[in-house]
């Protein structure tokens, strides 16, 4: 954590891999989705198309129920010490929220089952209506088209407020914000991403270790 640094610090984090065991909407389509979902996702992953593209395309495929899919989610674990974390952030007066390229449903839905709330949620909507899913993007921006929700942007306005922006994240829709953020924790994909690119990272293997990480600073 920043010592010698007059700025507040707001620590912005990835969800699906990162506060989850898995992929959280890749399990959903694992169970539920059919026809060309899986080509759909194959493009995405090679930029071929955006976020809403694959969310839109995939979820037409899907003819599960709300609750069907709440059901399947109930199996998703959270990293165990990312409690702990969050109430770590909250005793420093560090502001926290979660940016995902994912759907706010399921992201409230299954921190809800942890016990958690008060978390601010910057994602992608749907609206389950009796004719189907529909969606929207409420944080996308052109300066990112293949996101729905765009990192940077959020990251920006947060710096804008006066913060130091620490992110935490660990997979491809995450790429864009490791260079907007002013400090950048990351694993998986995207740790090996930043060290390709001689990017500045800190490297990490769950919320235990970050948490021991920044409980050794602050008692500097």
């Amino acid at each position: 954590m920043a010592q010698n640094n007059t700025r507040l610090e707001a620590v912005l984090c990835d969800f699906d891999g990162t506060i989850t065991s898995c992929e959280v909407i890749g399990k959903i389509y694992k169970k539920f989705a059919c026809g060309n979902c899986e080509q759909l996702v194959k493009m995405w992953i090679q930029g071929e198309i955006s976020t809403p593209e694959e969310i839109q395309g995939c979820f037409a495929t899907i003819h599960a129920t709300q609750q069907e899919m709440e059901c399947e989610l109930r199996s998703i674990s959270i990293d165990a010490n990312f409690p702990a974390f969050l109430d770590f952030c909250r005793k420093q007066n560090y502001p926290f929220a979660i940016l995902s390229d994912g759907l706010q449903w399921y992201i409230d839905f299954i921190l809800n089952l942890h016990g958690i709330s008060g978390v601010t949620v910057y994602a992608n909507q749907i609206h389950f209506k009796p004719t189907g899913f529909e969606f929207s993007f409420p944080w996308y921006d052109p300066n990112t088209p293949k996101r729905g929700t765009s990192k940077p942007l959020i990251i920006e306005r947060y710096q804008n407020m006066g913060y130091q922006v620490i992110f935490i994240g660990d997979g491809l829709s995450d790429v864009e914000a490791v260079h907007f953020a002013d400090k950048v924790y990351a694993k998986g994909k995207l740790l090996e991403i930043c060290r390709s690119q001689n990017l500045p990272v800190i490297g990490f293997s769950d919320f235990a270790d970050l948490l021991n990480i920044w409980q050794s600073a602050e008692q500097r």
